[in-house]
């Protein structure tokens, strides 16, 4: 997990890896239900308008995805130069239209989030989202498939159209991230984003508890807003590896306690107990970010020790207070 910071996306990236595309979960949903939030799908505004009209056309719809999220600017000529090349670039067509084939609509995901944000203003959380946008970026950074701002939900879809793509080598992306770019993950990853958003987080400094407790925070939000997710969806295991953290969080909080690693602020130090890997290091066959799984189960121990509000939860800043108030002792 990176230091929380707003992430300035942009449309104009160079493609510079093999075209990939992905596999996805069908979903049988034909109809937007009016009671749902909607998403604005900006991939299709700028793929399918003809490039003499690009430029009007996003300007008509520029108050609908206006946002610092988002580099896409209709005033600006030289941009739109550059947005109609990106479009129409064959490489940068043949992902949208792989996006397309495995996302023809998105009414699910606008129930699921839909049902998630109610569950978060019935819990007290306040939110103000108002505008819930996907695009297509080529990027396919792992890191940047979902940014929330407060006011904006950015979804990078091409990032969840991966695995599909043997032959192109998955653009260069290691397996251990590959599976976990699958519509089963859309949803918790977005409402993960806006967790993160709201959960305050040193911006000096922080140790690896921090870390430990702005995610477990993250993850016990997930619990209160998506209770029918499964736990390995929301924290991206697989089953082997949550079992495997399941019988060995005594462990891996011992080595923590033994290495007295909890209160570390040197991040190359301890990033590989946070960050995406293959498993984490100083454990054989283990389960990757282990740190985070060791902060949620202490944040869910915060929850029932203090009664806490949900609210109250993401905005405490002390993570040594919600560690000592939760008398966290794995056996």
């Amino acid at each position: 997990m990176k230091k929380k910071h707003i992430i300035l996306y942009t449309l104009l990236t160079i493609i510079s890896v093999g075209l990939i595309g992905c596999r996805s979960k069908s979903n049988n949903n034909t109809e937007h239900n009016e009671d749902n939030i909607s998403l604005l799908r900006l991939e299709k505004l700028i793929f399918d308008t003809p490039p003499e009209q690009l430029q009007s056309v996003l300007q008509q719809h520029y108050t609908e995805y206006a946002s610092p999220l988002l580099n896409v600017k209709p005033g600006d000529a030289q941009l739109m130069a550059q947005m109609v090349d990106f479009a129409h670039d064959p490489s940068v067509r043949e992902i949208y239209d792989s996006v397309q084939a495995h996302y023809a609509n998105l009414y699910w995901l606008e129930a699921e989030l839909t049902d998630a944000i109610e569950r978060a203003q019935k819990a007290g959380i306040e939110l103000d989202y108002q505008r819930y946008i996907t695009f297509v970026s080529a990027m396919f950074d792992y890191d940047y498939r979902v940014a929330a701002d407060g006011s904006t939900l950015l979804i990078a879809l091409d990032q969840y159209v991966l695995p599909s793509f043997e032959k192109y080598g998955y653009g260069g992306t290691p397996m251990y991230l590959v599976r976990l770019c699958d519509s089963a993950y859309i949803a918790s990853d977005c409402m993960a984003a806006i967790g993160r958003n709201l959960a305050v987080f040193p911006e000096k400094e922080p140790m690896l508890l921090d870390y430990m407790i702005a995610e477990g925070k993250t993850l016990y939000f997930l619990d209160k807003v998506m209770p029918s997710k499964a736990d390995s969806i929301k924290i991206r295991y697989s089953a082997e590896q949550m079992e495997w953290m399941r019988q060995n969080e005594a462990n891996v909080w011992a080595y923590f306690i033994q290495n007295k690693m909890l209160f570390d602020k040197d991040l190359n130090h301890f990033n590989n107990y946070i960050d995406e890997a293959p498993k984490t290091n100083a454990f054989r066959n283990s389960a990757p970010r282990t740190a985070q799984y060791i902060g949620w189960q202490i944040v869910k121990q915060y929850m029932q020790q203090t009664k806490s509000s949900l609210s109250d939860l993401m905005a405490e800043p002390n993570s040594r207070k919600i560690l000592d108030a939760s008398g966290y002792h794995p056996k």
